[in-house]
């Protein structure tokens, strides 16, 4: 089946059509600054329109969504209806710079008539087995049953898609790992997430009630004091819109040194940039912390994944991250770390003598997507 998947931003819509049964893609691209000056689109229902007609020499059988926040209600993927299109509009608040763009597109299409079939897929989904020891937050009932306050995590596509691959790769060399394998998935991009799962299931995650919470990242704070906004709030004059754009579009690494690219912080960190260095020890020591306490939650731990932008690409991320785990079982060999990824499917680059497996898995959440579109089609 060939599954058009679009993966929408707050200006962005990226799009690729998959085949299936091959797993390749038949076409990419991206339609950028959408409804900016100068931008490749006026608005999304512009830019859908755009990507749907550079499809029509295709034969397009299905169109399958990322949508970031699926709540407690869409806990496994949805054919699009007017029903769960009217039930997504509830949920823009929860992921107010991705949700919303993203429904708008759907919206649009539903409105085209293609007669093509959308299926969303729900970053979220993923975490929907997580206990309530791990989903709920310390405050009263009433704030969690009446205004949905709890974690809901982020980027569960990529972390299903790497964590399954991860466990093929395994139980190859130990079938028994098979149902109960303990892994710890990095997902290091300009947004950043860690989650623990065993046997493929989903038992933390770092991301809350919105992407905010967490791992360093680009321009996001992660974790901090929930009186830091009260504070600045009461303290500095700021509204809530601006303390919102502080945490979520000033912070993280830009924030820190003044810069958001991986690269060039690193290469400042080299030169002798201060600012730079504790940008990278701030961004590992968080990093650090958030694997240890998911391999005592879980007891052990049998492969930690790193994937996305900076986690596949970053030889020294990576060294950094796991240098102070061996007491853990995690060590990784220099060279393979080095040379980075392989054409295959999974790259190790563990140690020969390491307890646990370290490796780096390609993340595809455009054919995670299109797969799960197919079936629920089919």
């Amino acid at each position: 089946m060939n599954v058009l998947v679009f993966n929408v931003g707050s200006t962005t819509l990226k799009f690729a059509c998959v085949d299936t049964s091959s797993g390749k893609r038949l076409t990419e691209g991206l339609i950028d600054r959408i409804g900016q000056p100068g931008g490749d689109a006026g608005d999304h229902l512009s830019a859908a329109k755009a990507a749907l007609d550079q499809h029509r020499s295709l034969s397009v059988d299905a169109i399958g969504h990322r949508i970031v926040q699926g709540g407690a209600m869409f806990q496994t993927p949805a054919l699009v209806t007017p029903s769960v299109i009217a039930d997504l509009r509830t949920l823009d608040s929860f992921a107010p710079l991705h949700n919303p763009p993203a429904r708008s597109v759907v919206e649009a299409i539903d409105e085209m008539k293609t007669g093509l079939g959308q299926v969303l897929v729900f970053d979220t989904a993923f975490f929907a087995t997580l206990a309530p020891a791990a989903y709920r937050y310390a405050i009263p009932e009433s704030v969690y049953v009446d205004h949905g306050v709890r974690r809901y995590g982020a980027h569960g596509t990529s972390h299903r898609f790497v964590t399954k691959h991860a466990i093929e790769y395994l139980s190859k060399r130990q079938p028994a790992l098979a149902s109960n394998a303990r892994i710890v998935s990095l997902h290091l991009g300009g947004g950043a997430s860690a989650t623990a799962s065993v046997g493929g299931v989903a038992v933390d995650t770092s991301m809350g009630m919105t992407p905010l919470e967490g791992l360093v990242m680009a321009t996001r704070s992660g974790d901090i004091d929930p009186s830091v906004p009260l504070h600045l709030i009461r303290n500095a004059g700021m509204t809530a819109d601006q303390v919102d754009r502080l945490l979520n579009k000033s912070s993280g690494l830009l924030g820190l040194c003044g810069d958001c690219d991986m690269r060039s912080i690193l290469n400042r960190r080299d030169e002798g940039d201060d600012a730079a260095s504790l940008a990278i020890d701030i961004y590992i020591h968080r990093l650090v912390k958030m694997i240890g306490g998911y391999v005592a939650e879980m007891g052990g731990v049998d492969a930690l994944i790193f994937t996305a932008g900076v986690g596949e690409n970053s030889a020294e991320i990576r060294r950094l991250a796991t240098e102070r785990l061996q007491h853990l079982g995690i060590k990784i060999n220099a060279s393979a770390n080095q040379s980075g990824l392989s054409t295959d499917a999974v790259t190790d680059i563990s140690d020969s003598g390491a307890a646990a497996k370290t490796l780096i898995v390609r993340t595809n959440e455009e054919l995670e997507i299109a797969v799960q579109t197919a079936f629920i089609v089919g």
